[in-house]
């Protein structure tokens, strides 16, 4: 093959890569949704007392498309998220429990959580550290035990009383709620013991949620998107996603947790 010959086939391999990758969305780094469906510059983060660490298992950082932690995350100015199932080695998460700042907890359920609810922490001068889990129950469950660096900590948990408002996503019980409702509840908790002083600057985080959903509905009505088109066929990532719905987020029934 001459230098010509080769030169052509390079720029008929690159043409066609550009054509190819042109197709594709671009993607919001921050939600990963894309650049035409996200809202993430209109959302009106806020500040807290408590620093928030969303422990986001693998597939629901690549994988699941309305996930409520990554807006959760955008709207806490003291959030980060850290991506993984055994966390027990993460040095940034070492470090933090090992700053005399902080009084670290895990939101979980459990016969012997404290409720926010029902009573104040008892944490003095300290700025709760908040560890939130983010993925299915079956994953959530796989990561605490997995994560022996969670096991001595504290858990922190809510009386649920509402039903959730992510009504795209089919939950084991109306009274299950996603990662940034569950948020929202404990701070509404913290609030009212005084231990945040936000008065409705949270709210945002249902909000949010809520335009997330009203998003989703109107692309599953939108007739030019034929992935939501009825009568479509499902494809099996379409099907394996619906077999998976009645496993999601965090949610605090006593059955739920027994093992």
């Amino acid at each position: 093959m001459n230098l010509e010959k080769y030169l052509q086939l390079k720029a008929a391999r690159q043409k066609a890569l550009e054509e190819e990758f042109g197709t594709y969305r671009k993607l919001c780094l921050k939600c990963l949704r894309s650049e035409k469906a996200c809202f993430c510059e209109s959302l009106n983060s806020f500040e807290t007392w408590a620093e928030f660490r969303i422990l986001m298992h693998p597939k629901e950082a690549k994988s699941e498309k309305v996930g409520t932690g990554r807006l959760a995350n955008i709207c806490l100015e003291n959030c980060k998220i850290i991506m993984g199932i055994d966390f027990s080695k993460s040095m940034e998460i070492q470090s933090l429990l090992k700053n005399p700042e902080y009084s670290p907890m895990v939101l979980y359920p459990g016969e012997n959580s404290h409720n926010i609810s029902e009573r104040p922490l008892k944490i003095g001068n300290k700025r709760p550290l908040i560890f939130v889990i983010d993925g299915t129950w079956a994953c959530a469950k796989t990561m605490m035990r997995e994560s022996r660096v969670l096991h001595h900590l504290p858990r922190i948990s809510f009386n649920s009383d509402t039903l959730s408002r992510f009504a795209v996503k089919l939950q084991p019980d109306s009274r299950c709620l996603s990662t940034i409702e569950s948020i929202h509840k404990l701070l509404d908790g913290l609030n009212s013991w005084e231990h945040e002083n936000l008065g409705e600057k949270h709210d945002i985080l249902p909000q949010t949620l809520d335009r997330l959903v009203q998003d989703q509905i109107a692309c599953m009505n939108d007739p030019s998107r034929k992935i939501y088109r009825p009568g479509n066929p499902m494809d099996k990532k379409e099907i394996k996603g619906l077999r998976e719905w009645d496993k999601r987020k965090l949610f605090f029934e006593e059955k739920n947790y027994r093992s």
